[in-house]
């Protein structure tokens, strides 16, 4: 019995190094996601932060500039939520990827498996033929 090797294993390589691949681009798309969501909460905390100092400030050229600030704030926070969108998508279409290549690659090892009991039933029947070979022929020495 020699040493198996599945007719189709450059393939599955290939299937598997991109599984490998796919992991880490979910990887990076959630760390960017993560980094995006903590951005937003910083300008979320400045926002609050402008917000309670207007309330006790009572210079008007103070409160103008807070003002402007805070509007500011306010459209970079709606830029924000939007660059999480789309970082949650990134994530979900990383993910996504992700399952499919990890299908394509459970498929190829049930092929390889597949494969396998075949080779080994092959050999098995091959074997039990000899056998049966050298029985019949022993049998037949017996009787000379």
């Amino acid at each position: 019995m020699g040493k198996f090797r599945f007719s189709m294993e450059k393939v599955l390589d290939w299937r598997s190094d991109t599984e490998e691949a796919k992991k880490k681009e979910l990887g990076d798309a959630q760390r960017e996601k993560f980094q995006q969501e903590a951005l937003l909460q910083e300008l979320i905390q400045e926002n609050i932060k402008i917000k309670n100092e207007s309330l006790t400030t009572t210079r008007i050229d103070i409160l103008r500039r807070q003002n402007m600030y805070k509007v500011m704030l306010d459209e970079r926070i709606v830029q924000q939520k939007n660059q999480v969108e789309i970082a949650e998508k990134s994530v979900e279409a990383a993910r996504i990827a992700l399952m499919e290549a990890h299908k394509d690659k459970k498929a190829m090892e049930k092929l390889k498996e597949k494969e396998y009991t075949f080779v080994m039933e092959q050999e098995k029947s091959e074997e039990q033929k000899q056998l049966d070979e050298m029985a019949t022929l022993s049998y037949g020495r017996s009787f000379y």
